[in-house]
């Protein structure tokens, strides 16, 4: 048996870093809307039992799983796991803990872009950002830079970032001051004119890091809306306009490097590093380290419905839709999905259980030609 557990408010509890935080009620809307779509995405194995992340879990006393899969490993979900019974056995100690919150602050991304740097030396890489510890510091790199992002050290989906336009203003410099204050530092980065987003996708696993996939996604309001669905070829493809594969192929390799010399031996899981296309004046360039997601990842889940379930003559996408007032009209208005060969060809589904009290749900959408650009 392989217990399962959607903690989407993983990165706030790495924040945090407290096994009695209380997280937002949003997420714990959210990890009880669209638990069920772990179904589609976790290895297949015979017996699976899958957890959202709500208080109290239930009884695991005496229950012995042979592997515990969390969307990511926190002090919170760990604490919780304890007090629901589950033995010590089959949790990460104190020490594997700091370690993964030590590996997933931003800062472990600034090391990351100076190893590209130095070991991708022909291509062209932007600059890393600054890790801030004092405002003066934040509204001098707002004079030299005017567009700017400030980044909290722990946050993830776009949440936590902060944005200025030439201007240090009241409201931006007490949350500055606020992160500060919270977590100790904050990152700032000129703010970018991004293309396109995506990120690669990178398991460790028996001492080794692999290449598991590319992430083609999308943002929207600055946090993540949606993946596409297709295979990564066809990403390749899409990124060929910008990026030359074989500056692909050198990132690539360099970061499984990185990933084995710095954080295999501390870590066991999925890990996305996300990055960029962006315009610079009338050139595209590539930020290849925008930042290190410690944990199981969209994209991730995405790559595994495309290769599990679509038809290899359709593409489609993944997004998160969230309706306040309820999903049920919504989930009624998608186009039946229709199957070939008992993959998904052309229409919609909704991959998570719809109730009057849901507000949150994972849908797909599948589209007929192979050819269509991703």
């Amino acid at each position: 048996m392989t217990l399962y557990i959607f903690n989407p408010e993983h990165d706030y509890a790495l924040a945090h870093n407290d096994e009695h935080f209380m997280a937002l009620q949003s997420a714990v809307q959210f990890a009880n809307d669209c638990a069920p779509f772990l179904r589609y995405v976790a290895d297949d194995e015979e017996q699976r039992l899958f957890l959202p992340y709500s208080t109290p879990l239930p009884d695991l006393s005496g229950f012995h799983p042979a592997h515990v899969v969390p969307w990511g490993w926190d002090k919170l979900v760990t604490h919780q796991l304890r007090n629901a019974g589950l033995s010590d056995e089959h949790l990460p100690t104190p020490e594997q803990l700091d370690n993964i919150r030590t590996l997933a602050h931003r800062k472990t991304s600034i090391t990351a872009m100076d190893f590209l740097r130095a070991h991708c030396t022909d291509v062209e890489i932007p600059r890393s950002a600054q890790l801030l510890t004092e405002i003066e510091q934040v509204e001098q790199f707002i004079k030299d830079n005017r567009d700017a992002i400030f980044k909290s050290p722990y946050s993830g989906n776009g949440r936590g970032n902060l944005y200025a336009h030439g201007v240090f203003s009241p409201t931006l410099e007490r949350q500055c001051r606020g992160v500060l204050r919270r977590q100790g530092s904050i990152l700032a980065e000129p703010l970018y004119n991004i293309v396109q987003d995506f990120a690669m996708e990178f398991e460790c696993r028996d001492n080794n890091v692999r290449f598991a996939s590319y992430s083609l996604f999308e943002t929207k309001y600055y946090g993540y809306a949606g993946n596409r669905l297709c295979s990564d070829k066809e990403i390749e493809d899409t990124l060929s306009q910008w990026i030359a594969a074989s500056t692909l192929s050198k990132i690539k390799d360099a970061l499984i490097q990185f990933i084995q010399e710095n954080i295999e031996p501390h870590y066991r899981g999925f890990l996305g590093v996300d990055m960029f296309v962006y315009q610079d004046s009338e050139k595209f360039k590539f930020n290849p380290m925008v930042e290190i997601n410690l944990r199981m990842t969209m994209g991730m889940a995405a790559h595994t419905l495309y290769e599990r379930y679509m038809h290899p003559q359709s593409t489609g996408s993944m997004r998160i839709e969230f309706r306040p007032d309820g999903l049920g009209e919504h989930v009624q208005s998608l186009p039946e999905m229709q199957y070939r060969d008992g993959k998904w060809f052309d229409g919609g589904l909704c991959l998570t259980p719809v109730t009057d009290k849901t507000q949150y749900a994972v849908i797909v959408t599948a589209t007929p030609d192979k050819g269509a650009p991703c």
